[in-house]
Formats: structure tokens, sequence, C-alpha cells
């Protein structure tokens, strides 16, 4: 039997699943070793204090070092029978998991919105695949799903080639959602359980696009919702908004002051930042937000193929004290590695309030595949 000692309870502390037990049986010494330094030094006599301590410093540095032996996600591959591409998109509360496939291959120019023509969609439910495609639609391709099983998306129709939003309720009542007097289509990324619905509007021909403006449907009204950094009241050039919790959490991302930014809105806060760092640095996308205010999202833009480096953030709310911005932690979601021991492209799209992820990831062959990422913390 493994002594498991009492500081595994916290919720702050490194959880050792997942890893081999040699390696499980280090750092738990460590650990152990750690605490009794500590106790010993605080009743050691002032001579010995400062040895003591430097011995207890020195053991949290070994911690430091073997923390990231730990898997933080465990993950497992999504992909469609038949299929030549898979990517996952959306994941309720449920476990139920949707996205779309292809059949031939085709490379999107954007991740965040493909625009191939031959996408049809999936949802993955207790384990078997359901094939699914609007009626009339030469591409059908699903973007979320809220808990009562009604999913979002757009559509492009075989009679005339135009592209349409929808909600597919699980009622199997299909609705078309169309931004009003929007130059490119409309793209919704998510729908929460009460049915309201946020997206953007994007081109989604052969050449893609930049996101036009970010919008909130609620019983049939859009409402535009236009971040605004402080000092720019113009609000930013282009923006969307990428996901809704069931607690009316927003998240997105916008392009301001040459860069990519993430968002996240809940109330009347608004919170900006990048990947890794606050400092103007990198293209962020925020791809999703739960009801804990945890969040996923991957470093470049929407349409930056060089991206692929996955993140997650916990509770980035919790250390904000009257609303002042805190950097936020980051814990990296990588599925891999690969062949060649390299972490694969990796990006991730949905999010739920167990803080299961799903996305999508490009293997050693550049093949696409969706993954699904259980949380180990």
């Amino acid at each position: 039997m493994e002594y498991v000692h009492s500081c595994f309870y916290s919720e702050n502390a490194p959880k050792v699943h997942n890893v081999p037990y040699r390696t499980r049986e280090i750092f738990m010494s460590l650990v152990i070793e750690a605490d009794e330094f500590e106790r010993g030094c605080k009743q050691a006599a002032s001579l010995d204090a400062e040895e003591c301590m430097l011995r207890f410093s020195f053991t949290l540095l070994l911690i430091a070092v073997t923390h990231p032996l730990f898997a933080q996600f465990t993950y497992a591959p999504i992909n469609v029978p038949g299929a030549v591409s898979t990517q996952a998109r959306g994941i309720n509360n449920n476990g139920e998991i949707v996205g779309f496939y292809k059949n031939t291959p085709c490379l999107d120019s954007d991740i965040r919105v493909p625009n191939c023509p031959n996408i049809k969609g999936f949802k993955l439910v207790n384990g078997a695949y359901i094939k699914l495609m609007v009626s009339g639609s030469s591409r059908t391709v699903i973007m979320g799903v809220n808990d009562l099983g009604d999913l979002v998306g757009y559509y492009t129709k075989s009679s005339d080639g135009t592209t349409h939003g929808f909600i597919w309720y699980h009622t199997n009542v299909v609705r078309t959602i169309d931004y009003q007097n929007a130059p490119n289509a409309t793209v919704p990324f998510g729908i929460n359980k009460a049915g309201i619905v946020v997206g953007g509007t994007f081109g989604t021909g052969p050449n893609g696009g930049f996101p036009g403006s970010g919008w909130v449907w609620a019983n049939g009204t859009f409402s535009t919702m236009n971040p605004t950094l402080p000092g720019n009241p113009a609000g930013a050039c282009c923006w969307a908004v990428t996901s809704i919790s069931n607690t009316g959490v927003l998240a997105g991302l916008l392009f301001q002051s040459d860069y990519w930014q993430a968002w996240m809105k809940a109330g009347t806060d608004q919170d900006f930042f990048t990947y890794p760092t606050v400092i103007q640095c990198c293209d962020t996308s925020a791809t999703g937000v739960n009801s804990n205010v945890d969040m996923i999202g991957f470093d470049g833009g929407p349409s930056s193929y060089s991206a692929g480096a996955g993140w997650f953030t916990k509770h980035i709310e919790l250390n904000e004290v009257n609303d002042a911005e805190v950097t936020p932690h980051f814990i990296k979601v990588a599925y891999g590695p690969g062949s060649d021991n390299t972490v694969l492209q990796t990006f991730p799209f949905g999010l739920n309030d167990s803080r299961g992820i799903v996305g999508t990831y490009f293997d050693a062959n550049n093949q696409q595949h969706g993954f699904l990422a259980k949380p180990n913390f």
C-alpha cells in the first residue's frame, strides 16, 4: 500500500495519476521530505535554522523540477470511422461531443472557421458516432452543443451555395439564424442551456476571412457584442464571441493594436490577455469558457496554422481584487508526444464544467484528428 501524504488532498496540490509508479514514488517522497524539513526547521535551534532552511529550499526546488513530469491531462483520440480527418468542437456536461469530419483531403485556410466544401457533422454519444447533415445542405459544420443536446453551427445550401447559421434542437427541429445585414456568413460557435447562442460573422468561401463582428442571439434577437479595451471606446476592428457558459460568461477574441487577444466578459467586467503573458507579444485566441470561468484557447490568430500551442487557465477571476487585472496561470494543452518525441500542434475548442476539453491536433504526418482531454487535477 502506497503512502499518500495529506498535502495531496489539497486542491492546489499536483496530482500524480497516469504517470509511472517509480516517478510517482520519487515525487511523493520529495513532498514528504519537504514536509518533514519544514516541521523540523520550526523546531530547530537558531544555530541550525539557517542550514535547515537551505535544505528545505533545495527540496522545494527538486519538487518544482519534477512537477512537469506529471501529466495535467489524459488524452484520447476522436476519429470518425472512414474519415480522413476529424475535428471535435464542443462537449456538454453530459459528455456528448460534437464536431465535423471530411471524407476527402482538404486543408481549411482558417483553423477557427473551416471553409472546405466537403465537411459533414457528427456527434459522439456513449461511444457511438452519429453522422449529421442539415437537410438540403452540401456542407454541415457543427460547432457547439448544450446540455439539452441542442447543436449549433453553419451549413451551405446545395441549391444556391449560400451559407447560414443554424440551431438544431434536440427535438430534431432545425432553425436557420442569420445576423442582420452581414456581408459574410453567420457562424454560431456555442449555445448554453438557456438557448442563448454566440458567434461572429466570417468569410467561409475559398479564401476564408477575418471575423467581422461578434454577436449574442437570444429569443430570436441578435445583439452586437463589441469588446472595448480601456482607452479605446471605438472598440476593436475585428472580433467574435466564441463561447458562452451556462452562467452567461462570454469568451472570444478581438484584433486590436496589431495582434489578437483573448477576451472574457462576466457581467460588466471584461478581461483581455495574451498567451503566454499579458505583455503585448503574442497573438492569442480564446475558444471556450465554462461556469467556473475556466478558459481554453491557443496561441495565434484564427487563421494561423503556425500556432498550435493550446492552453487552459483555471478561474481567471479568482485572484482579482476590485477587478484589477492579473496574469492568468496557464496549463499547456498538448497532445503527444509524436513519433519524433515532439509536442504536436494542438487546438482546444470545447470545454465543459468538469474541465473536459475537446479539440483537434495534427499528427507527425500532418493528419488531423479530434481529441478529448480529461483533467488530472
